[in-house]
């Protein structure tokens, strides 16, 4: 009885663990070994690509909607790099932040979080525009957590290539799209990473955000929509995965990004 009673609490503390784990519904994907060089220059082109598979559409970052223009992100890596490919569906594309180091989620950007370790503590932060500024920086701990951040922290022999299919800041016409092509060297997220770089089956915890801001033209500019007072709208946050409220800084809702050795073989019929 006493032993039937022990599988019973085993049992049950496993459920409450399983649960626990997978109460936030955090997404998942692989990240595979890319089978060949990557050129950095916004195109995509290559067939490791091409081989490759986006990851889930973003979400509104409090989950349950899907914005009106898509945002998609592939991943590839190899022993020094850390790729990504992402496609921002764009009517209207305009970056009017141009130096490197500011607040450049206060333009249209994409923003990118990584916890190596996984454990909600010392992470990064990058973000850049579609004019290429960049703005990189570690965190000791979330806000919330009396957390701060270090600016000074710079992604040394970071790769970047942006390509736009449309005009930049230009209200006049309708544009496409824009993507950006990233190479993240490991060797710049070592402190956070006890100097370990991804092999196979290394989980990380990532997670994508698009600063979307919504815009009137006026007197052939474009103009950040305001309410009633003057004051600027909040932007839309698109994620990958979602963080059930208006806050980027909860690691524990990023998702999990698992590294696989081997590489794809043959291009995918649905990609």
């Amino acid at each position: 009885m006493k032993q039937l009673f022990i599988i019973f609490l085993t049992t049950i503390f496993t459920f409450i663990f399983a649960d626990a784990q997978n109460a936030d519904n955090v997404k998942y994907t692989v990240c595979h070994k890319a089978s060949e060089k990557i050129k950095i220059d916004g195109y995509f082109d290559e067939s490791a690509w091409e081989k490759t598979e986006w990851i889930d559409d973003f979400e509104d970052i409090r989950g349950g909607g899907f914005p009106e223009y898509k945002t998609q992100v592939k991943m590839l890596w190899d022993d020094d790099f850390l790729y990504l490919a992402i496609k921002f569906e764009d009517p209207h594309i305009c970056a009017f932040i141009t130096e490197n180091e500011k607040q450049i989620y206060l333009d249209n950007a994409f923003e990118l979080f990584i916890d190596p370790d996984g454990d909600a503590h010392d992470y990064y932060e990058f973000e850049i525009n579609a004019a290429g500024a960049t703005w990189d920086l570690q965190m000791d701990k979330p806000y919330s957590r009396g957390g701060n951040f270090n600016s000074n922290w710079t992604i040394d022999n970071i790769r970047k290539a942006i390509f736009l299919n449309g005009t930049l800041n230009n209200p006049t016409d309708i544009d496409s799209f824009w993507t950006i092509e990233l190479a993240m060297p490991f060797a710049a997220l070592d402190e956070y990473s006890d100097g370990k770089h991804p092999d196979n089956e290394t989980k990380w915890r990532l997670n994508f955000l698009r600063v979307q801001w919504n815009f009137d033209i006026v007197d052939g500019k474009y103009v950040k929509k305001t309410d009633d007072k003057g004051k600027s709208l909040r932007s839309d946050l698109w994620v990958w995965s979602p963080q059930k409220q208006v806050n980027m800084h909860i690691p524990e809702r990023w998702g999990i990004v698992e590294f696989k050795k081997e590489s794809l073989n043959k291009k995918l019929t649905n990609n």
